[in-house]
């Protein structure tokens, strides 16, 4: 007879996750599938189905349950002293493999679980001495076989319960001291809007249009109500894009809208779909937006994290994924996760899913955000020649610092002219090759609107005069610029073109909104 020993145990709880937050995903996996099966039955409906998990940093405790159909009193020891024998439907089922109720054992010095099933009167309890589970695994001088160890720290209960009550309960007691970030609120629900099977929130405004493609196609985003200490979460997706800017929280882009794409397998079955946000793809995404990235989910349940189309090399580049945001949902069933939800298991469908999207990451995404680039380039040399338009015209009508600067600025103005001539080009090439582009045209047009500036608008100019001596009819009006240490009229002509010489030094030798404040704070000071 085989003899299967600890390790396995051990394989399957203080081995298993690399990090602890997962175990929180486990059991809201498990709760979702009790959920399901008590909405199949007619037990509850759908907006009734609620997920709780509470946390009691003080007591070290957390508690997570749910009101889903629970576990009849005569299997559930049969159910609950099982490992890795799970009844559940790998086809259906979001959990499916009988382990991840075990995660919580590393974490705790006792996991308690109970529950009572529907018209039940009584409510079945296990206890697992997960403290004495920790200390046999990393005893060598004890190797009890797989089932005699889990014999040896559980035990059953039944207690008296309401009838009409069912439900499923995880608790941990007395979390351990290395595992305390299982008490960060804000980090757990951080993490579980990321992971968990959540709603959009309202305020994200294309969650309507998703589910709307979602339904037309058959498809369905399994949601639940999860709360966290009361607070309800939602999936951290948001229209506007931020950014920090001295400490501060800053929009920088925002979604203007979104894509949807159906992958097939090329006997025209569904393997999955997805939504991208279009934006104008200013720059990578910083961290502080949560749901930056593509992200691929199974059930709604996310498999991985941002990175793992990056690390499944579905892009050309590595910084491709940080320009992206959005879902790619796995349908098939051949499609399953493997033991730590971080990919599938690799078969002949999972080749064919990700054959079917190598082209759009790999091809399409690095298009799209590096033509953005050019466009929104090509309109910041328009910006900037116009800017320094301005910057001529309004000196023009103050004084300019320097005949040095006045020069410089003309040159700039010249070079910027050059440079914007090739833009406008570039923008013309691109809005006739994307002219039917449903996403580059969006892009484009955002781009466009956020970029465009209007001409300044010059000040009305002095009639040209005609100096004496010179070609005929040659304006002159350049050499009756108006210079700003001209106003200073308290000091004679030579002092005022000593002045003008120091602007220009100063000019020289600072940047130009620091030349821009010292030069104007000196000429406020000698016009006293």
């Amino acid at each position: 007879m085989a003899f299967i020993g600890k390790n396995v145990i051990e394989n399957l709880t203080t081995a298993m996750y690399e990090n602890l937050l997962i175990v929180y995903r486990e059991y809201v996996q498990n709760s979702a599938d009790s959920i399901d099966k008590a909405v199949s039955q007619g037990v509850i409906d759908r907006n009734s189905a609620e997920i709780y998990i509470d946390i009691d940093t003080s007591k070290r405790y957390i508690s997570i349950e749910d009101n889903g159909v629970g576990i009849s009193a005569d299997i559930f020891k049969k159910i609950m002293s099982s490992i890795a024998d799970s009844p559940k439907d790998s086809a259906e089922n979001k959990g499916f493999r009988g382990i991840g109720r075990l995660g919580g054992i590393s974490t705790c010095r006792e996991l308690r679980f109970s529950c009572s099933s529907v018209g039940e009167d009584v409510q079945s309890i296990v206890i697992w001495d997960a403290q004495k589970v920790r200390e046999i695994l990393v005893d060598h001088t004890q190797n009890p076989e797989a089932s005699v160890l889990v014999d040896s720290v559980t035990t059953y209960d039944t207690q008296p319960c309401e009838k009409d009550l069912h439900f499923f309960k995880v608790e941990m007691i007395d979390v351990e001291q290395s595992a305390s970030e299982l008490l960060d609120e804000s980090a757990i629900k951080r993490y579980l809007r990321s992971v968990a099977p959540l709603p959009y929130a309202n305020s994200f405004i294309f969650f309507k249009k998703i589910h709307d493609f979602a339904k037309e196609n058959s498809f369905v985003i399994d949601e639940y109500n999860v709360f966290v200490n009361g607070d309800r979460l939602f999936k951290e997706y948001r229209t506007r894009l931020y950014e920090e800017k001295n400490s501060q929280k800053m929009a920088y882009d925002e979604i203007i809208d979104v894509k949807f794409e159906i992958f097939n397998s090329a006997n025209g079955e569904v393997l999955g779909w997805m939504w991208y946000g279009i934006s104008r793809f200013e720059k990578q995404i910083p961290v502080i937006n949560e749901m930056r990235g593509i992200r691929l989910r199974k059930g709604n349940i996310q498999i991985g994290n941002e990175q793992t189309f990056l690390d499944h090399d579905f892009y050309k580049e590595p910084r491709g994924y940080l320009y992206l945001i959005g879902e790619v949902f796995a349908v098939h069933s051949d499609l399953r996760p493997n033991a730590r939800r971080d990919y599938f298991n690799l078969n002949d469908c999972c080749r064919e899913f990700e054959h079917s999207l190598r082209d759009l990451f790999y091809n399409r995404f690095y298009s799209i955000y590096h033509l953005a680039n050019q466009y929104k380039k090509a309109y910041q040399k328009k910006q900037e020649l116009a800017k320094a338009k301005q910057e001529y015209h309004e000196k023009k009508e103050s004084g300019f610092d320097s005949p040095e600067y006045q020069e410089s600025l003309e040159a700039k103005i010249e070079e910027l002219t050059v440079a914007a001539a090739k833009a406008e080009k570039t923008i013309e090439t691109r809005e006739a090759k994307e002219a039917s582009d449903d996403v580059l045209s969006k892009v484009y047009g955002a781009i466009q609107k956020t970029y465009d500036v209007p001409e300044p608008v010059q000040p009305t100019e002095k009639k040209p005069c005609t100096d004496e001596g010179s070609d005929s009819g040659k304006n002159s009006y350049k050499n009756k610029v108006k210079y700003k240490s001209q106003n200073l009229t308290q000091y004679s002509k030579k002092e005022q073109k000593l002045i003008g010489r120091i602007y220009g030094i100063i000019r020289a030798i600072l940047p130009h909104d620091m030349a821009d404040v010292v030069v104007n704070k000196i000429q406020e000071e000698l016009s006293k």
